[in-house]
């Protein structure tokens, strides 16, 4: 299986929080690949982080996990993780385990 890469855009600051695009697909090679970077985005912007998903085409549960992994150390940080724009195939993955009752989303 050929693994489309993930690139990880910042974007503008949204209220005072870190936001960031995530786009291609998120598995368990690319998840590991790019959770030092998402880590060190928890610490900016008072914990607040905001990932923009619309770009993201697969997500697995190594990428609901990496998720889950960055709400807690939000919330560790005072702050919390919100989940934007989530496309139809990811979102029903996030839905599916849960993820949409433990973070804020919105869906595509």
């Amino acid at each position: 299986m050929t693994t489309t890469p993930l690139t990880l855009t910042a974007r503008a600051q949204d209220g005072g929080a870190t936001a960031l695009a995530l786009a291609g697909e998120l598995d368990l090679e690319t998840a590991t690949r790019i959770e030092p970077e998402l880590v060190r985005a928890t610490s900016r912007g008072g914990g607040h982080l905001v990932l923009d998903l619309a770009g993201l085409t697969f997500c697995d549960t190594a990428g609901v996990d990496l998720f889950m992994r960055l709400r807690r150390r939000c919330a560790t940080d005072g702050g919390r993780l919100s989940l934007t724009r989530v496309p139809h195939r990811p979102g029903r993955v996030l839905r599916v385990l849960g993820m949409d009752r433990a973070t804020p989303c919105t869906f595509v």
